[in-house]
């Protein structure tokens, strides 16, 4: 995997994870486990295209 690769299959998790930052600060702890499960899940499915991308 290039180094480009994984910096664009981790950028959602970061982005997830300053979101969930944002919302436990205004006590919104349901928006941020959101934030963090989605950033999440956008990444297992970026990092999972990129890996079949690679191999055929």
């Amino acid at each position: 995997m290039k180094k480009n690769d994984s910096m664009t299959t981790g950028f959602p998790l970061v982005i997830g994870t300053v979101i969930a930052a944002g919302s436990i600060t205004q006590d919104n702890y349901g928006g941020a486990a959101f934030a963090v499960v989605t950033g999440a899940v956008i990444s297992l499915v970026l990092h999972i295209t990129s890996s079949r991308d690679q191999v055929s």
